[in-house]
């Protein structure tokens, strides 16, 4: 908005000072008539055809004629500035038409690169990151909802954990250094499986979209919210935390001991 305003006010400024461009045309043009005039008295005067009409009624004539000449040139001074000026303002219409059209052509190239800067992400990506919020933080407040989503999408984003790099192959993650996330693993026969796990029936219940209380339908909800808004760029823990768990008193022990900084949320710590 300041930058139209200034434009119009720069077009106004144009128009103003073409209108005084105009006014001093049609003033030297008034004095050209009038001189122009002075000389053709002048002419009739030296070739005597005039001579014979001296004196009050003579001079009476010709200030006539010569009112008459002036006023017919004023005419067409005056004309000639009116049509000066519409073209003028036309062409400060059209002038002003093209600005408009290119800054809103500017304008919405502009809204589509920042939307195209935006993070976007899959209905896969949002079914995972959200059971696992489910999982891990579906009773807590939504900052500890977003928190967990930032550590596996952080997970996804470093170097120490280069073996993963989506979000599934974050929370399902057994491989380098045994299970990561303990709902999404069980131990049977001496061997991790996914079988009967929490997450697979939470998985289960969030693509059939049956519930079997209500509570837990609205607690999915608030897990969708948070995993998206963790998934458009959400950050509430450092890009550096890769860890959370419950051991809040350990955790802190061991952080501070070790040097690293960490944050409690709810019933985790981050770090």
């Amino acid at each position: 908005m300041k930058f139209k305003k200034l434009v119009l006010m720069g077009l106004l400024s144009c128009t103003v000072t073409a209108s005084r461009g105009i006014a001093v045309l049609a003033a030297e043009t008034e004095v050209e008539t009038a001189s122009g005039q002075e000389d053709t008295a002048a002419e009739k005067t030296a070739d005597g055809t005039i001579n014979d009409r001296q004196g009050e009624g003579g001079n009476t004539v010709q200030e006539g004629l010569s009112g008459e000449e002036s006023t017919d040139g004023e005419a067409a001074v005056l004309a000639l500035s009116t049509l000066n000026t519409k073209d003028f303002l036309e062409e400060v219409e059209n002038v002003t038409d093209l600005l408009e059209n290119s800054i809103a052509s500017s304008l919405c190239a502009t809204i589509e690169n920042e939307r195209a800067k935006l993070p976007s992400y899959t209905k896969e990506e949002l079914m995972y990151l959200s059971c696992i919020i489910y999982c891990e933080a579906g009773s807590q407040e939504k900052k500890g909802k977003i928190a967990v989503a930032n550590v596996i999408m952080n997970r996804v984003e470093s170097d120490i954990f280069d073996h993963v790099t989506t979000i599934k192959e974050a929370i399902y993650d057994c491989d380098r250094w045994g299970r990561q996330f303990s709902p999404v693993y069980v131990k049977s026969n001496g061997k991790w499986t996914t079988k009967g796990s929490n997450y697979e029936k939470v998985l289960s219940m969030y693509k059939s979209g049956n519930y079997p209380k209500e509570w837990q339908k609205k607690q999915m909800q608030d897990c969708i919210e948070a995993a998206k808004e963790a998934l458009t760029g959400k950050q509430v823990i450092d890009s550096s935390f890769l860890y959370f768990n419950m051991g809040i008193s350990s955790g802190k022990a061991r952080c501070q001991k070790n040097g690293k900084p960490y944050t409690v949320i709810g019933g985790h710590i981050f770090y």
